[in-house]
């Protein structure tokens, strides 16, 4: 939230959009709602700067519009719902103020500008949200997602003509646009099947379209070759998303025309997921050159199994390992391997490597037909049979 201010700073930007999950959940705790108002309050710097926040389908739009009453009078304004309309406020010729509302959108005056800004703003277009049912048989799948197509489709077309022509013109929302890049982290009930939005549905007199919901920064493009852009999240959620450089998205309005570029968030700590296949003198150096803020997921390929307390002391030492996996390499005659995890070998195979790794020798054929029974009959050997 520091880096995000820190940039807004720098970058002297007019106003800010937050295009939805705000949070995670419908009940996020008190800490994370004050860490949100401080930072809200901070990014409006007094009501110069104006702040446009629409809740994204992890939101509660209720709970998230609980403090507009006060946040308008900072020039920040929140949508919980399609259609709402937000409030006018004019704090004077210095701050930010609302000139015009209707469902979804907002005209906006800046301090530093002749020109107003224009913002569709459309929060998670769910059925319910959109207060209508998509068809009357849910069961056909192929009709609801023409329906919801069309539905935003038309209601994006009929916000637009509020637009200026040649003005700053921009739509925002929280949707996923067919064709775009999902991660690991976003949950796919959420993200595809019907819920899914045509680019060509965007209307061609917006010069941006800023989207959320989707974790991976990335451009898309519909009528008239109109940018739809989803700035991506601020943190990585899951290993599938180390390596991707989070950004915030600026935005340049001039003449009717935009041009925009990420600029890379340098807070947070990142994820990186190693697969280490020359032994763990290579696993040792690369700890050593990992900053210790780093959560890092680990695949070890081995030859020979590790020492029983190996893997438990590693993660002593270096709390940031989430994940550390061994996988062993089965060889052939040419001494060639491919690495398998171990849980995929045959349970005679587990045995033998753990009774390895923990005695140092090879169980004998006694010892293991008698774990294969036991492992069979489900049975716990009494202490007399030990």
């Amino acid at each position: 939230m520091d880096d995000i201010c820190r940039i807004a700073d720098e970058e002297a930007a007019d106003a800010v959009l937050i295009a939805g999950d705000v949070f995670d959940s419908y009940n996020p705790p008190a800490e994370s709602e004050a860490l949100f108002y401080r930072t809200m309050t901070r990014l409006a710097d007094g009501g110069k700067r104006a702040v446009l926040v629409i809740a994204g389908n992890h939101d509660s739009p209720d709970r998230l519009i609980a403090a507009d009453p006060y946040a308008r009078s900072l020039g920040i304004i929140t949508l919980g719902y399609p259609k709402d309309i937000p409030q006018l406020y004019d704090a004077g010729i210095d701050r930010t103020a609302c000139v015009e509302a209707a469902p979804s959108f907002v005209r906006i005056r800046l301090p530093r500008h002749d020109d107003l800004l224009t913002v569709l703003a459309l929060p998670y277009p769910s059925e319910s949200r959109l207060r209508e049912l998509l068809t009357a048989d849910i069961g056909d799948e192929e009709q609801a997602m023409l329906d919801y197509n069309y539905r935003v489709r038309d209601f994006l077309e009929q916000g637009a003509r509020r637009f200026t022509p040649g003005a700053a013109n921009i739509v925002a929302s929280h949707l996923y646009v067919d064709g775009g890049r999902e991660c690991e982290s976003e949950r796919p009930i959420q993200v595809g099947g019907v819920y899914t939005v045509d680019p060509m549905s965007f209307p061609p007199e917006s010069v941006y379209v800023g989207l959320g919901h989707l974790h991976r920064d990335q451009d898309l493009y519909g009528r008239q070759e109109r940018c739809i852009r989803y700035a991506g999240s601020v943190l990585q959620y899951s290993f599938s998303e180390a390596g991707q450089r989070k950004s915030v998205t600026i935005v340049e309005f001039e003449d009717g025309k935009c041009s925009y570029r990420a600029v890379p968030l340098t807070a947070g700590r990142m994820l990186q997921q190693w697969t280490i296949d020359e032994g763990t003198d290579e696993l040792e150096r690369r700890l050593a050159l990992c900053s210790p803020d780093a959560w890092i997921s680990i695949s070890l390929v081995l030859d020979d199994p590790l020492p029983s307390d190996y893997l438990i002391n590693l993660r002593k030492a270096h709390p940031n390992i989430l994940h550390c996996v061994p996988t062993f390499r089965l060889k052939d005659g040419n001494g060639d391997g491919l690495a398998v995890d171990i849980a995929s070998l045959p349970l005679q195979e587990q045995f033998r490597r753990f009774v390895e790794s923990k005695f140092h020798e090879r169980p004998g054929d006694d010892v293991l037909r008698l774990f294969l029974e036991i492992a069979a009959s489900g049975d716990t050997p009494d202490e007399s049979a030990q």
